[in-house]
């Protein structure tokens, strides 16, 4: 007879892993791979929500300095820049370079997903507040939304007071 350590009990010798060992196993790993997959999909949607705002607050910072570099049509008493709500058509006032670069300055606001543009006329100490609006449904109940914004629209929005 031989003497088997006394963890081996005779005739029971187990070999690999058992089907059910195998299958949890399985399940595990899929359901980390979905929440992986979940995280990377969030990742894009909050990505690309942030190249909006970015673009929004270059094309802000572009018609402050076009303001600034043609005073006189931002300054007058009906501005030629002014936009008073969101989507208004330009006042027309202005030479016609204000407002070819108003026009076109608008044709890349609408290139945001449905992109739509404020301007205010200038205060008494020359301060213009400049509001561009999109949609964005992507980043719908997404990162930086809280509890209390259960009413989300799925619209990113940039504002910016500068000085003329």
């Amino acid at each position: 007879m031989i003497n088997l350590p006394s963890h081996h009990a005779p005739g029971v010798c187990q070999r690999g892993m058992t089907l059910i060992e195998i299958l949890v196993a399985i399940v595990v790993l899929s359901v980390g791979l979905l929440g992986l997959a979940g995280l990377q999909l969030k990742g894009i949607q909050v990505n690309q929500g942030s190249v909006y705002r970015w673009q929004a607050a270059m094309l802000a910072e572009d018609i402050a300095d076009r303001m600034r570099a043609d005073r006189a049509n931002a300054l007058a008493p009906i501005s030629a820049y002014t936009l008073p709500t969101l989507g208004a058509a330009p006042s027309g006032a202005g030479s016609a370079g204000t407002q070819a670069a108003l026009a076109d300055w608008l044709g890349r606001v609408g290139a945001l997903p449905n992109g739509q543009a404020k301007i205010t006329a200038p205060d008494p100490q020359n301060q213009v507040q400049i509001e561009i609006d999109w949609a964005d449904t992507r980043a719908q109940g997404g990162a930086g939304v809280s509890s209390k914004a259960a009413a989300y629209t799925g619209s990113g929005s940039y504002t910016v007071t500068v000085e003329l």
